[in-house]
């Protein structure tokens, strides 16, 4: 019995191997896609999205430019403790978020080279989610603006790094 088992399993997986079935695609599985990690770490390494924003505090005179920050990385790696092992909220958060992130990269390869991306759910979400990142670091922010940027990781540091694409100004309030 056992062995018929090993047996249906490897024409089972000899079969899926040989027939491809079509792709499911559709607006619908957009909304599903929330509860569904990013597994695109078991294909292959290579660049990772990473998402870098800057603020701007209001200008004390009208026509003054806006006075920009530098650059800071918005979703650093977290320090991993014990107790994480038991409870970890605000790491299952950051991957969260970095998993939005990611699927904002990939909604932005599958775009047209002339459409626009704040039309994008994932662009959308993302704008909101750096302006109260931004608000929480510096709460009298009022514009803000972020950056996709592909990075290479090596065991030193970053290897390569690539601006995907950067925002328009947003109004952070």
């Amino acid at each position: 019995m056992l062995e018929a088992l090993f047996l249906l399993y490897f024409l089972v997986l000899l079969g899926t191997l040989v027939f491809k079935s079509r792709i499911v695609t559709g607006p619908w599985l957009f909304l599903l896609r929330a509860f569904f990690p990013n597994w695109k770490f078991f294909h292959a390494t290579g660049n990772v999205p990473h998402l870098y924003a800057r603020w701007a505090l209001p200008p004390k005179a009208p026509t003054e430019p806006l006075q920009w920050s530098d650059w800071i990385h918005v979703f650093p790696r977290r320090p991993r403790r014990l107790r994480h092992l038991f409870h970890n909220a605000d790491t299952n958060l950051s991957l969260v978020q970095q998993n939005l992130v990611e699927h904002l990269a990939a909604d932005l390869n599958h775009m047209a080279a002339d459409a626009d991306a704040r039309a994008l759910v994932s662009y959308q979400l993302v704008s909101r989610l750096v302006c109260q990142s931004l608000q929480a670091q510096q709460a009298d922010c009022t514009h803000g603006q972020f950056e996709v940027r592909m990075v290479l990781d090596g065991p030193t540091g970053f290897i390569q790094e690539d601006t995907m694409m950067r925002s328009p100004v947003l109004a952070c309030r």
